[in-house]
């Protein structure tokens, strides 16, 4: 453990990404809180409706693993630079069908921590080269 409260926080919560880590949402989720990346329609909203995104995204990427390139934190905030990879193996993505492709995809998180609880999630995603790898054009 650091010295830094909030960067133990983040360090646990980027872990959600790990394909079958929704403990992690119970351990340091805020009920209210809410994830905000680009390729969401619009943010997520409370707790549970994070939680089903991750189930949807563990089927996708049963194999899921997220690696922690950078993490910087404040009192308050934290700052994550990550890249996760997995196999896509189950539904479609972008219009492709899951054929075994394994990808690499990097990204930044954003984390507002209030009383050790994450409230808030927003980063970018390179959906992008997500794309490409799958094959969708």
């Amino acid at each position: 453990m650091s010295t830094n409260p909030s960067r133990d926080v983040a360090q646990r919560f980027v872990q959600v990404w790990n394909a079958g880590r929704l403990d992690v949402i119970d351990d340091v989720a805020a009920s209210e809180i809410i994830v905000d990346y680009p390729h969401f329609p619009e943010p997520l909203r409370g707790e549970e409706a994070f939680r089903k995104v991750m189930e949807k995204t563990y089927r996708f990427f049963p194999d899921l693993e997220i690696e922690v390139q950078d993490l910087v934190a404040g009192e308050e905030k934290a700052a994550v630079r990550w890249t996760y990879r997995g196999t896509h193996t189950t539904g479609e993505m972008f219009g492709v069908e899951a054929d075994g492709t394994v990808v690499e995809v990097s990204g930044l998180s954003m984390y507002e921590i209030e009383r050790g609880r994450v409230v808030s999630d927003r980063g970018v995603v390179d959906n992008l080269g997500l794309m490409d790898q799958l094959g969708a054009r």
